[in-house]
């Protein structure tokens, strides 16, 4: 299973992003594909045409994972032993997700991950 963050949704659908044609190639392997909760939502903080929520949505046969109270205490382990700041808290939620979903995660922002590779997150090497 391979975990989507906001960065590959995006790339997925807008024509126009630097990453589109690595997830379009991502996109055409025959892995299975899911997203987080937490991606999702921030995925929709923006407006989002209908046509590339149901693209999505039919490409997440792994679905989107909730963001549950096991994640939650996981996601907050992971700030506390990471020193994360808050303007990482929603990529400790994405990692902690993919983690416990047993997951690789796919992005194009790997940088923004890496202090969660030594617990656990594992990098879909695109």
């Amino acid at each position: 299973m391979i975990h989507l963050d906001t960065s590959m949704l995006i790339a997925m659908v807008k024509v126009t992003d630097a990453h589109h044609t690595t997830a379009r190639k991502l996109a055409a392997t025959p892995h299975h594909f899911s997203t987080s909760a937490v991606a999702w939502m921030e995925f929709h903080s923006r407006p989002v045409q209908p046509t590339f929520t149901l693209a999505l949505r039919s490409l997440l046969g792994g679905g989107i994972v909730p963001f549950d109270e096991k994640t939650a205490a996981f996601a907050g382990d992971l700030y506390h032993l990471t020193r994360s700041n808050r303007r990482a808290r929603m990529d400790v939620m994405i990692a902690a997700a993919a983690i416990l979903g047993g997951a690789e995660l796919a992005t194009a922002n790997a940088d923004d991950f890496q202090a969660f590779l030594p617990h656990g997150l594992i990098l879909c090497l695109i």
